[in-house]
């Protein structure tokens, strides 16, 4: 009998697996809705705000942060469509358009027709995916590009999902927004459906814009956060000033809460960057965890932002630092060898116990632009002390050079905040 109930068992295995494979795999209907409020999204039936991330990883928190959408750059990372389905979460899907700045010739038919095709096999193969909220066509084609033909690829394929694809709204995302691409997209591009705009010191006037340039469908903001390295002051040695971690995450929930959420007429939602971490310019500036996994204040605001209140336990966050008592906004000039001695502000730091760590870079000097891949500046070797208060000394190095000293200031939920300034050794 035992033998006999395990073949059975083993039979209702067999012929329910593909059966709840299938109900899987059905896609979820997503339609962009217009009523005289404006635009907005609905899932299977039911509004769908995007509250997302460009995400791929730390799920867990993601999820519990209040987030239900992800963004990818590309079918590349496709296997993450089913990590947010296990999440609950959906995914604006990403087809990798190659950028005239990487040495495309979109003058030259064969190579653009094998791009489509390619493009074309990667919709049939993942439309189907529950997951899937909007196909994301190309990013930031327009940054430095000459060759207006590659509108001309963005619309073949927008008009091929639609095709196939009756489940799925397309979009293409750009860098910024002005007349000439609204004008370009509106003209050449009639069978895309949303524009996503990637703005960081620009979404101070994005909303404004979308009206003033007649960008008549919905948007939504497909990358945002803190303004970026390209538009950061910089030092006489041409080094980038990053704002410390605690300046950097209230801004970003002023952006959100002032700038994104306040329209909600033509704006679908956005996908904060960057839920992970990478190295652009600095380790730190745009990342919202640390570069081992640990996460930062950013973290915390997006939770606000999301939920409407402060997780249970909130990471320090540093909001203001200085090098020989003068603040990160100024230069920094120091002697070969010299004993330096840095401090900050931290009000956070009273309400819990902190842990405190100084590291010290080369400058990562770079001309790359649109999240192309930079490596990491070396580090060196440096040994601090813990002075009088939050204050702590070092000897910068004793070869010439440009440098930058991280502050991590970290809780025992290994939550972080963290702050640089750069300094030229002389």
């Amino acid at each position: 009998m035992e033998g006999r109930m395990r073949i059975v068992l083993c039979f209702v295995v067999v012929v329910l697996g593909p059966a709840l494979m299938l109900a899987q795999s059905e896609p979820a209907h997503v339609e962009i809705v217009a009523s005289g409020d404006g635009f907005a999204l609905e899932r299977n039936g039911e509004p769908y705000r995007i509250l997302g991330a460009g995400a791929k990883a730390h799920f867990p928190l993601l999820k519990a942060s209040g987030a239900n959408s992800i963004r990818l750059w590309s079918t590349g990372k496709a296997a993450l469509l089913d990590s947010a389905l296990k999440y609950d979460m959906t995914v604006s899907l990403g087809l990798y358009v190659r950028p005239e700045r990487t040495g495309m010739d979109y003058d030259d038919e064969y190579a653009v027709r094998s791009q489509i095709e390619q493009l074309k096999t990667e919709v049939l193969k993942y439309k189907d995916h529950p997951a899937v909220l909007v196909w994301g066509i190309g990013n930031e084609m327009d940054l430095r590009y000459t060759n207006f033909k590659v509108w001309q690829t963005i619309e073949e394929i927008a008009a091929f999902i639609h095709e196939v694809d009756p489940h799925h709204p397309t979009m293409t995302v750009i860098a910024g927004f002005d007349p000439a691409k609204s004008y370009m997209i509106r003209t050449h591009c009639p069978s895309v459906d949303i524009l996503g705009v990637n703005a960081y010191g620009s979404i101070e006037n994005l909303s404004r814009n979308i009206r003033r340039f007649n960008w008549d469908k919905p948007y939504m903001v497909t990358e945002w956060g803190v303004n970026g390295p390209f538009e950061a002051p910089m030092t006489a040695w041409k080094a980038k000033v990053e704002p410390p971690g605690g300046v950097k995450a209230e801004q970003r929930k002023r952006r959100y809460l002032e700038l994104i959420e306040a329209d909600r007429e033509q704006c679908l939602g956005s996908y904060c960057f960057l839920w992970g971490q990478k190295q652009e310019s600095t380790a730190t500036w745009h990342g919202m965890f640390t570069y081992d996994g640990r996460p930062t204040d950013a973290v915390d605001a997006m939770h606000f932002c999301w939920t409407g209140s402060w997780p249970e336990h909130r990471a320090p966050s540093v909001m203001d630092i200085r090098l020989n008592g003068i603040g990160w906004r100024k230069d920094h000039v120091v002697k070969a060898g010299e004993s330096v001695a840095l401090d900050f502000d931290c009000p956070l730091c009273e309400k819990q116990e902190v842990e405190l760590e100084l590291r010290l870079f080369t400058e990562g000097f770079t001309n790359k632009i649109g999240g192309d891949i930079q490596e990491r500046p070396e580090e060196v070797d440096i040994e601090f002390k813990s002075a009088e208060g939050k204050a702590m000394t070092f000897a910068v190095p004793s070869r010439a050079g440009a440098y930058r000293v991280f502050l991590f200031a970290q809780n025992p939920h290994h939550q972080v905040s963290v702050a640089n300034i750069p300094f030229l050794v002389e």
